[in-house]
């Protein structure tokens, strides 16, 4: 490894646990910190002064390829860490209603996304790309935001969580059909065997659980190190994550499922605690920032400045879009007005999902989509993303003062457990 190459990744650690400590003190998520660190310290910024620095910032080089490499690490590891923190119990007792907002955050920010997506000139395979770009929630931006906040084991999070899981679920089938159509390459036989294989994905997640966990458990009582146990946490997330990139699915949902599935088999054992101090200080002291940085780094304003007109579209779908299609059936579900703006707050936020399609559509052959549009993307999943947590928390604490919710978890810790 070179030397220059951890000098970058210290670079991006200093500045992105200190944006991060920097904003949790003016109350707000550490997560703003680090998207913010991404900005100041990548290309937009710094990287206009240092021009040596674009070296950290291409993908191509050895420094830049070993550090988008570290960036996948993080979403693997948050996606882990969240499943095994999350109550698979609360997440079934909100599907009914993360599902109704599900369909309805996605229809309408979907339509109204067609209609302006055509009135900027956008068609065919790029419009419907656009319009669904613009529908998605970035489920790990969304899991570290409720776990920034301390929330993430409330009953709210679990709506949102459960929200955003289907949706995702739903829209990420719809992206691989079309990218898969860019040069006619499609066929009703591949769009069939694509479904397919998303719906065996969740089919297996359900046996997995059934039959395999509990022997996961056995081994997890005799094992006597937590290092041992971290190491069969971290082998079982690989290989859930492998099963979903295998059927089309982004490869950190099946790492979220492989920690639902472990906190089963976990919960009560002592290794198990150690398991989750561990887990918890590798991906939020260095992975998860290295992640997040990168999203920043992806920033290019003059692009935008290029696209005012199509930036102002998009991201007034992507907020106003999901903000009202996740606001109404919230209310119609039995939430206060608060605790719905909140939920419908999170639900709009972007990140890594939409940004890994963008640039694999700008990489077809035909590109999909162009680096303009594909940087009016970008900053349109920061700016949402940004706003999510300020305006989440806002409504959050007013739902708490109003008494529409209490704002408790909905589990408390068992402080019993094995002797081992």
């Amino acid at each position: 490894m070179q030397l220059i190459t951890l000098i970058y990744v210290l670079l991006i650690i200093a500045f992105a646990k200190a944006l991060g400590e920097l904003l949790s003190r003016v109350n707000q998520p550490a997560i703003v910190g680090e998207l913010l660190a991404g900005i100041v310290i990548g290309p937009a910024i710094l990287g206009r002064v240092f021009p040596a620095l674009g070296e950290m910032y291409d993908i191509t080089s050895e420094p830049g390829k070993f550090i988008s490499d570290l960036a996948d690490f993080g979403m693997l590891f948050l996606m882990l860490y969240a499943g095994l923190e999350f109550s698979g119990k609360m997440l079934r007792a909100s599907s009914w209603l993360g599902g109704t907002i599900a369909a309805f955050g996605v229809a309408i920010p979907l339509v109204i996304g067609y209609v302006v997506g055509y009135m900027l000139d956008l068609r065919g395979l790029t419009l419907a790309f656009v319009a669904v770009a613009m529908s998605v929630t970035a489920l790990p931006v969304t899991v570290r935001v409720l776990k920034d906040l301390e929330v993430l084991k409330t009953k709210t999070a679990g709506t949102i969580v459960s929200a955003a899981l289907i949706s995702d679920a739903g829209l990420l089938l719809a992206l691989g059909i079309i990218l898969s159509s860019v040069g006619g390459g499609a066929s009703p036989e591949n769009i069939l065997v694509l479904t397919v294989g998303f719906i065996g994905f969740f089919v297996a997640a359900v046996l997995v659980g059934r039959y395999v966990v509990p022997h996961v458990y056995q081994l997890l009582r005799w094992m006597r190190t937590g290092e041992a146990a971290f190491a069969v946490a971290i082998g079982f997330a690989i290989a859930f994550a492998i099963l979903a990139d295998w059927v089309g699915l982004p490869a950190v949902i099946g790492a979220f499922i492989a920690g639902l599935l472990l906190r089963q088999t976990g919960t009560g054992l002592k290794t198990w605690v150690r398991v989750q101090d561990v887990l918890s200080a590798v991906t939020m002291g260095f992975f998860a920032p290295i992640f997040f940085v990168l999203i920043g780094f992806t920033v290019d304003f003059d692009a935008v400045a290029d696209s005012l007109p199509l930036f102002a579209g998009v991201l007034g779908v992507a907020i106003v879009g999901k903000l009202v299609g996740s606001y109404v059936p919230a209310r119609a579900g039995g939430l206060g007005p608060n605790e719905s703006v909140a939920v419908a707050s999170m639900m709009m936020g972007k990140g890594a999902m939409e940004l890994v399609f963008a640039r694999l559509a700008m990489e077809t052959r035909p590109a999909l989509i162009g680096p303009d549009l594909f940087s009016v993307l970008v900053l349109m999943a920061f700016v949402s993303t940004m706003l999510a947590p300020i305006l989440f928390r806002i409504y959050y604490n007013r739902a708490i003062i109003s008494n529409e919710i209490s704002g408790k978890p909905v589990e408390q810790v068992d402080l019993d457990v094995v002797n081992l």
